[in-house]
């Protein structure tokens, strides 16, 4: 059985370092290289042309999460597996949204992280036993909702929202859309208006739900 290629995206060395060591030995896994950072992403697909790549999603610079949605731009066949220590809603639901073929956690075992990896290169979607049953309630939601609601953001909203969604902060949206701090602070300000919420992750939840992003 041919080794599945590896790329790995993660800012913490120690962690980056455990699972060099870990797989240096795999008969299933070859981990090509890792990263501390994913502003190359789309490069580096193109370079090692791997089959999956494991992606944390906070780190500096670029989120996983904006990482992953470039990396289906750049390569669609190449199956992205997030691999993290967060396991709330919102991250999860927008890692799914973005086109995530799987979601685990960092405590997960390296037998299960090699079946993980396996089962989303053959097409399949993986998930921690902790983060299924969420899943299954988010999309069970999901069909329930009959359709979805009209919400009128502006294109600048709309931008912010899907920056938002990323996991970006105001300064981070704020330099990629050459606008000022203050001025994403009152698009923010609106789009909860709009959407009738309080926080980032309401509105990004309420955002996966209608569909905006």
């Amino acid at each position: 059985m041919d080794m599945v290629r590896v790329l790995l995206y993660d800012d913490n060395n120690v962690f980056r370092e455990a699972m060099e060591d870990a797989f240096a030995y795999s008969k299933k896994v070859c981990l090509t290289k890792s990263f501390e950072d994913a502003t190359r992403a789309a490069t580096h697909i193109r370079e090692y042309q791997p089959d999956v790549v494991l992606m944390d999603i906070e780190m500096p610079r670029k989120s996983g999460l904006e990482a992953l949605s470039e990396i289906n731009l750049a390569s669609p066949n190449t199956k992205v597996l997030v691999q993290t220590q967060f396991k709330d809603d919102h991250r999860i639901f927008t890692a799914l949204t973005k086109g995530a073929w799987g979601y685990v956690l960092k405590t997960t075992s390296i037998d299960e992280l090699e079946d993980a990896i396996a089962e989303v290169h053959k097409g399949g979607i993986y998930y921690s036993r902790e983060i299924a049953s969420k899943v299954r309630s988010f999309f069970l939601h999901q069909e329930i909702r009959k359709s979805s609601e009209y919400i009128p953001l502006t294109d600048k909203e709309a931008e912010v929202l899907n920056y938002l969604a990323d996991g970006m902060k105001n300064k981070e949206i704020a330099d990629k859309m050459y606008i000022a701090a203050e001025t994403v602070k009152t698009h923010l300000k609106n789009i909860y208006s709009k959407l009738h919420v309080t926080s980032r992750s309401q509105a990004v939840k309420k955002a996966i739900e209608n569909k905006l992003v």
